[in-house]
Parts: structure tokens; C-alpha cells; sequence
């Protein structure tokens, strides 16, 4: 039996039980679309990164059916990306097939379901553009914690099935933000402020083939963010500036090598506001190098941008917002990447859609 094959027939059966506990209690139909269209044009210095052009146009339909008061609800669906300029149309897709049980606080998912119902941001340094792109699908499970102060997820999400070319993998990831001490928010005071901690990261195993040669070795990943933070939000005129600061830090370990251990580690910090329909987003790292092995295992267990195996690195967003409402989101921007090398530089536009009778929500916080 494939591991997906058994993987489709453990949700199932997980479905199959609840619904015996559950079938004197109504049933509802539930459905929702989600459609991302984005185009991510980069031109300039491509020592850490190759200069390419990202386009197309991803759908996820999902129908299912909830039951307990929405409580419990199965949703299956699929996720198809069609790539702007390919003659064929949606060639890249990914069954969607998930069992979620939800209750003011506590959210369990579990199955293949979307990436973006995870509450933690896991920025560029764990997560690229690139993957969001095209590995929007996670097969696993997650469960999250959220209230008024903030959050508590973990996930684990498989990756890859042994066999004999491909390695078993699996990504384990945590995010935890928490808002501490009183809000400054007295009747006189035109500006609202908090302090907040948190951290994001994840560990990633990244195993052998069948038949594996003595070449080749199990490789252990851990990279995790541990930051501070204040926000500052005006009540006229309903802008805002969060300041985060912290330390950015990873093990990397090639086993069965002589000194085949990196623990690179280095200064993260990240400036974020917001007024009306414009953000600018300033991220800047500084320190050892992050992903010592080399871009050849970008994409593989190496997840975030490569930009931070260089020793310094600046990240600049400035996007506009042109249209926001209850069910469409879509922006324009330029992303500027400053190293020592040179610049590169990405225009970027993302159009995003989300309608249905469920709809996965985040706290603001």
C-alpha cells in the first residue's frame, strides 16, 4: 500500500468514527474557493538568488460537510496551479483531504489541507516566496491555540516518502506569539501600544533513499527565530509601526561527517507599517552565514530564502493594497534585496480570493 493510498484511509476512517458518535446531531453542507493569481519579476544581482519570473494562477475548490454546530467538519478538494505561459493548463496539483475539529479556543487539523491556515507568519527567512508559490499544500497535521493575547501552533507536515530515489522527509514547525503587560489604551491617549514576545521556527529531517550508498547521509535541520517586539497604533488616523528584534539561529548537522556540525547565528531585526492602503516591511539580518551547506539544498531542507547565506542581507517591501474587502485581496509592490554583492530587485503583483460558506480566519493582533 502507497503511503498516500494509507494516509487518504487514516482520515477517513478518524471521519468515519466521528460521525458515529455524532449522527444525531444535524449536518451541513460547507464549501469554499480559494484563488491566488500572482506575477514575481526579479532583475538584477543574482549571487544568491537565480533572477527568474514567477506567474500563474492557483485554485483550490473544497466542499464538505460539518456537523455538531461546526464543531467537526471533512473537506475534500483540489489545489491546481496553472503557470502563465505553458501551453497545457493546470499541470501542477495537489488532492486537498482534511478532517478539522473546531472550538473557540483550540483548532485540530488533520490530513492534506492549505498552508495558509496557519496562523504563524513564518517570514521570508523561513519560508520563501518560491515555496508559497508552489508548495501551498501541507499533509500532516497542525494544532493552534488562540485567544485575545495571542497564539500557540505546532504542525508537523510529511514531505517526502522513502523510496528508492526520493528521501523520507518531514518538516516540524512551532509558532508562539504572546502580548505581555497592560495595553496603553486610556480615554486620553491618541495612541494605542503593546509590548509582545514570541518565536517561529522548525526542525526538518531529512533522511535517506532505499539503498542509500555510503555517500549519502542524514541531514538534521533546526532553524528558529526567538524575538521582542512593540506595536504602536494611532485611533485617528488608523496607522500602525511594529518594531521586532531578535536573534536569528540554526543547527545544521550532515551526519557520519567529520565536523559536519553548523550552528550559524545572527541579529534579526524587522520594522513593519501600515497606513491606509500602503506597508513597507523593512527586514534586516546580520551574522553567520544561515544555510552553511550551500544553495544546492535550497528547496530541499533549506526552506528560507537563500538570500540569508550571505553575512548581511536587507529585505524591503512597499506594496499598495488597490482592492480589500470581505472576500478579495490584491496588491501591487516592489521588493528591494540588498548584500554586499548587489541588488536585486522584484516587482510584484498578488490577486487572492476567498468565498464560501467556511473560511479560515486569523486574529489581528
Amino acid at each position: 500500500m502507497s503511503r498516500s493510498s494509507a494516509f487518504y484511509k487514516a482520515v477517513l476512517l478518524l471521519i468515519i468514527v466521528n460521525c458515529q458518535f455524532s449522527i444525531v446531531n444535524a449536518q451541513k453542507l460547507e464549501w469554499k474557493l480559494g484563488a491566488e493569481g500572482f506575477f514575481d519579476n526579479g532583475e538584477g544581482d543574482d549571487t544568491y538568488r537565480t533572477t527568474m519570473t514567477y506567474s500563474g494562477l492557483r485554485v483550490t475548490p473544497e466542499i464538505g460537510i460539518s456537523w455538531d454546530e461546526g464543531k467537526h467538519r471533512f473537506m475534500g478538494g483540489y489545489s491546481g496551479l496553472a503557470e502563465f505561459g505553458k501551453k497545457h493548463g493546470f499541470t501542477d496539483g495537489t488532492p486537498v483531504l482534511y478532517y478539522q475539529y473546531q472550538t473557540k479556543p483550540l483548532t485540530f487539523t488533520f490530513g492534506s489541507f492549505m498552508r495558509d491556515q496557519l496562523l504563524g507568519d513564518y517570514p521570508s527567512y523561513m519560508m520563501s516566496d518560491t515555496i508559497r508559490y508552489y508548495r501551498p499544500v501541507m499533509q500532516g497535521s497542525v494544532f493552534q491555540h488562540q485567544h485575545s493575547r495571542g497564539y500557540f501552533e505546532a504542525f508537523l507536515d510529511w514531505t517526502g516518502l522513502r523510496s528508492d530515489k526520493d528521501r523520507e522527509q518531514f518538516m516540524a514547525g512551532l509558532s508562539v506569539k504572546h502580548i505581555v503587560g497592560k495595553q496603553n489604551d486610556s480615554s486620553w491617549s491618541k495612541v494605542n501600544g503593546q509590548f509582545f514576545v514570541g518565536m517561529e521556527g522548525y526542525y526538518y529531517h531529512y533522511a535517506l533513499t532505499w539503498h542509500a550508498d555510503e555517500s549519502q547521509h542524514i541531514h538534521d535541520y533546526l532553524v528558529a527565530h526567538p524575538y521582542i517586539g512593540y506595536q504602536l497604533q494611532s485611533r485617528v488616523t488608523a496607522a500602525s509601526v511594529e518594531v521586532k528584534a531578535g536573534a536569528l539561529f540554526s543547527f545544521d548537522r550532515e551526519r557520519g561527517m567529520e565536523n559536519g556540525s553548523r550552528t550559524p547565528i545572527g541579529f534579526l531585526g524587522e520594522v513593519n507599517a501600515h497606513w491606509k492602503h500602503l506597508s513597507l516591511q523593512e527586514i534586516f539580518y546580520a551574522g553567520g552565514h544561515q544555510q552553511p551547506f550551500g544553495k544546492a539544498y535550497f528547496g530541499k531542507f533549506y526552506w528560507g530564502d537563500s538570500y540569508y547565506h550571505a553575512p548581511a542581507y536587507s529585505r524591503t517591501d512597499i506594496r499598495y493594497q488597490f482592492i480589500r474587502n470581505e472576500w478579495v485581496e490584491a496588491d501591487a509592490g516592489v521588493v528591494f534585496n540588498i548584500t554586499k554583492a548587489g541588488l536585486n530587485w522584484h516587482q510584484m503583483l498578488s490577486v487572492r480570493l476567498n468565498i464560501g460558506s467556511h473560511r479560515h480566519a486569523k486574529i489581528n493582533l
